[in-house]
């Protein structure tokens, strides 16, 4: 029986947001299944760029969060707005992946963490030398 895929949906179409969709793309148990962004048009070039096809496009992060089969939110917004998306996507009970840096102040990241406790969802900070083998190795 084939496992079902965790949905993704993408939130930023900046530069960061192609790393991230190349990273889910190439992970087996994800899958991209919508983006979103201030301008639908960012988010349309991104997901042509990505080979994408059959993905929800949005410029409301909240329509986006309800779009079918979304089960992982990828922050890759201005690191300004990442407490308020972290907080919608808490609200909607979606695990996280939040772009580097978390937020702007520790008061932020008190709320964030506060919400990712409540909502009991996970979340992961994107500090992508953590899995780099070279520092596993020095790391040892």
């Amino acid at each position: 029986m084939a496992e079902k895929k965790m949905g993704v949906l993408v939130h930023g179409a900046g530069w960061v947001s192609t790393q991230h969709i190349k990273a889910f793309q190439a992970n087996p148990h994800t899958k991209v299944v919508a983006i979103s962004s201030r301008k639908l048009t960012s988010c349309q070039k991104r997901a042509d760029e990505s080979g994408l096809k059959d993905v929800g496009l949005y410029t409301d992060l909240d329509k986006a969060l309800k779009h079918e089969g979304v089960d992982i939110v990828a922050v890759c917004t201005p690191q300004h707005l990442h407490c308020e998306n972290v907080l919608a996507a808490c609200e909607a009970k979606k695990h996280i992946v939040i772009e580097k840096p978390i937020c702007n102040s520790l008061k932020e990241m008190k709320a964030m963490r506060a919400a990712v406790r409540k909502a009991k969802v996970k979340t992961v900070i994107s500090f992508v030398l953590r899995w780099n083998p070279l520092f596993a190795t020095l790391k040892r």
